[in-house]
């Protein structure tokens, strides 16, 4: 189900950018940052052979701003970028705070085009965007429509579900469960599958039909068909014909998937690999994935074997392939990970452990060049990106270290050097909870951040187009400046008190001259 993905969050909107401030020097662009690719001149011409697919877009999402955000993210994802932060859509959108007061938001389909058309980079031309931005389109407008016409089919069964059980919400998540694959329908628990499926509060007790049949609707995948969800919903339906024994059935299933996660998170999904392994890997499947050894060596070189950037690397082939986004606990059943591969920070796998899930992800007729499509085309762009990251970092390293112990790693310190970095004009589109959150991947209210932790969060956010000698003059004007202002607040007392009293010397000087000057001016008065 298309659903599972896990996208950010749309929260209110930022404040409008002030006025560009035209600046000398280089400007760089750090991914997720705020920053938006230069304008193409011949943007509007090449955007303009796509309106159909764009205008077709905005009919299947009818101009909602979180429908559109996924598939902007999704653009991003396929063309090995992060996933594109909700301020940066706003800023592509031109919205202000006031356009997305109130939930959901819509967006013209002009203002879509125009929106479109800032993703333009300067090099681009039409094939080249028709590959990188147009084909995730089409894909996303085929899925919805497919959604469109097999929710039409569900209606009927969907309401005579909904009046069975009342709305009750444990009861619609005990029929979508089974609509699952058995072996995941213990990695979600109730609150999950309402919060991110449904969209609404965990304490939900009921859930409205045309909310339910709307999500469900924005749910669906090219492979979901009324055909086979309705005989699921007529087996609920008769359930929930003896309310006692649905709702007993629910809470059964709400008890198991809670247990189920506590183990896999207290294993580090492991426990839960162990008591349902998957099918051994074919000697083909093997065979071919051994043939592409020398380019899983390098993702693993080039990520370090951090889980935490070979989940987004599965996750881009997943996507790359219509597939919905894999959820972290299943992740760790794919990689293996044990309580010591847990007990590290960063936690990292071993290329043992990463061939091992590769072979998992092969099919079992697999061949070398479905293989070579289908994932490691997916996964060659994002290497690159991680291996340039790696050798910038390696230059950087030394000067963050400096900057990060002369400010004690204060995240406000940190967050200047950083929006040094990004085009003046888009540096108000970014605030530093957004910052810490997105970008530093720690608690948005952080007042602090670890030096590993800052430099691996940088390092993430590298693009291709990130260059050291570029940020290196930055973080040693940063430097520099911290330690100016230290050795301002080192003066010891004695000298602060030697300066107090020069500077009493001096004032009291001025009195006395004063005084003077006074008697001189009465006698010359009594002379005259």
């Amino acid at each position: 189900m298309w659903m599972l993905r896990l996208l950010p969050g749309m929260g209110p909107g930022p404040e409008k950018p002030a006025p560009a401030v035209k600046t000398s020097g280089n400007k760089i662009k750090i991914k997720p940052s705020a920053a938006l690719p230069p304008q193409n001149v011949n943007a509007k011409t090449i955007v303009q052979k796509f309106h159909p697919q764009i205008e077709a877009l905005h009919r299947a999402t009818k101009g909602r701003l979180d429908l559109i955000h996924a598939v902007f993210c999704q653009i991003s994802e396929t063309n090995g970028k992060p996933p594109m932060p909700p301020q940066i859509l706003f800023s592509l959108l031109e919205l202000t705070p006031e356009d997305v007061k109130e939930q959901p938001v819509f967006i013209s389909d002009v203002t879509l085009i125009r929106g479109f058309e800032k993703m333009v980079k300067p090099d681009d031309g039409g094939d080249s965007f028709y590959e990188k931005v147009i084909t995730v389109i089409e894909v996303q407008v085929k899925r919805s429509m497919h959604a469109e016409t097999e929710i039409e089919k569900l209606k009927p069964a969907f309401l005579e579900l909904h009046n069975g059980c009342k709305g009750a919400s444990k009861q619609l998540f005990a029929f979508f469960m089974e609509l699952l694959p058995e072996d995941q329908r213990k990695q979600y628990s109730f609150e999950m599958w309402i919060t991110m499926v449904m969209k609404m509060p965990p304490t939900s007790a009921t859930i409205p039909l045309a909310h339910f049949t709307e999500q469900f609707r924005d749910a669906m995948d090219v492979t979901d068909t009324a055909e086979a969800i309705i005989p699921k919903v007529q087996k609920h339906i008769e359930l929930n014909k003896d309310p006692a024994a649905a709702a007993a059935a629910a809470e059964e299933l709400e008890k198991a998937s809670a247990a189920a996660m506590a183990a896999m998170q207290q294993a580090g999904g492991a426990a839960a690999a162990a008591k349902a392994p998957p099918p051994a890997p074919t000697a083909q499947a093997m065979k071919v994935v051994d043939g592409f050894k020398s380019d899983l060596e390098e993702l693993h070189d080039a990520t370090g074997g951090r889980v935490s950037q070979l989940h987004v690397a599965f996750n881009l082939v997943a996507e790359a392939n219509q597939k919905p986004r894999i959820p972290p606990p299943a992740m760790g059943s794919l990689l293996e990970l044990s309580k010591e591969d847990l007990a590290q920070n960063p936690v990292k796998v071993s290329q043992t452990q990463l061939m091992r899930a590769m072979y998992k992800m092969a099919r079992p007729e697999e061949t070398t060049e479905n293989f070579q499509d289908k994932v490691i085309t997916v996964l060659k762009p994002f290497t690159a990106r991680c291996k340039h990251a790696q050798e910038q970092i390696k230059v950087l390293r030394p000067a963050l270290a400096e900057l990060h112990a002369a400010c004690k790693g204060a995240a406000a310190k940190l967050f200047e050097f950083f929006m040094d970095l990004m085009p003046e004009e888009q540096r108000p589109t970014l605030t530093l909870p957004q910052w810490c959150g997105l970008v530093m991947k720690v608690n948005p209210q952080s007042t602090e951040i670890q030096l590993e932790q800052f430099i691996l969060s940088f390092q993430d956010s590298f693009d291709e187009s990130d260059k050291a000698e570029i940020i290196l003059p930055v973080l040693q004007r940063h430097i520099q400046q911290l330690k100016d202002a230290v050795e301002s607040e080192a003066s010891t007392p004695a000298e602060r008190k030697d300066e107090t009293k020069e500077e009493e010397a001096k004032e009291e000087a001025k009195e006395e001259a004063a005084k003077e000057a006074e008697a001189e001016a009465e006698k010359k008065e009594e002379e005259a």
